[in-house]
């Protein structure tokens, strides 16, 4: 298993924990990705409580074909002409609440993958990845828990089932773990 290491700098965090105001209510929330229908044909809910400094989160995708997106496949797997499916992607983090509309989290993930192509032999593996999630909550609407919110993440991947994150094809071509690094999105949802 391969794990890669990366660094929040603190030295801008701490300041804004201790600066920033404060939510004041415990909310939840639950919340439909945008972006899963629209680039991958799948879904996304999303769970969340929130109290007054922390977000407990749990997010559930499936059935998240990466073809369908091109932008979202390596050149190396373009040149391949994998299909590459993510019948699912689940974990949770935990967060603070910078303010009512803004909150960062720590989050786990959970990804399995399944690549084909007409040249190569069905094959399935696993990612976990652990990153940083930046999110916005937006109401619209005064007085409705219609919610708005648009999310920033980066998920490395720190390990994978592949042995060492690769796996050779039938045709002699090598297959890199896919990772989903950067992940940008748009949820709504209802805020209780």
């Amino acid at each position: 298993m391969k794990f890669k290491q990366f660094h929040v700098q603190l030295q801008i965090v701490i300041p804004m924990i201790l600066f920033a105001p404060l939510a004041l209510a415990n909310e939840t929330a639950i919340l439909f990705g945008l972006g899963q229908p629209i680039l991958f044909n799948g879904y996304n809910v999303e769970l969340n409580y929130l109290t007054e400094n922390l977000v407990f989160e749990y997010s559930h995708g499936w059935n998240l074909n990466i073809s369908n997106f091109k932008d979202a496949l390596t050149e190396e797997e373009k040149k391949q002409d994998l299909d590459i499916l993510t019948p699912f992607s689940t974990g949770g983090g935990i967060g603070y609440r910078f303010t009512d509309l803004f909150h960062a989290a720590l989050e786990y993930k959970v990804h399995e993958f399944e690549v084909s192509s007409p040249t190569v032999a069905e094959f399935s593996y696993r990612t976990q990845t652990l990153g940083v999630g930046l999110y916005y909550n937006w109401k619209p609407f005064e007085d409705s828990g219609f919610t708005v919110v648009s999310a920033l993440r980066y998920w490395p991947t720190i390990a994978t089932s592949l042995e060492n994150d690769e796996k050779i094809l039938s045709n002699g071509r090598v297959h890199k773990a896919h990772g989903f690094d950067v992940a940008p999105n748009v949820k709504i949802g209802w805020t209780f």
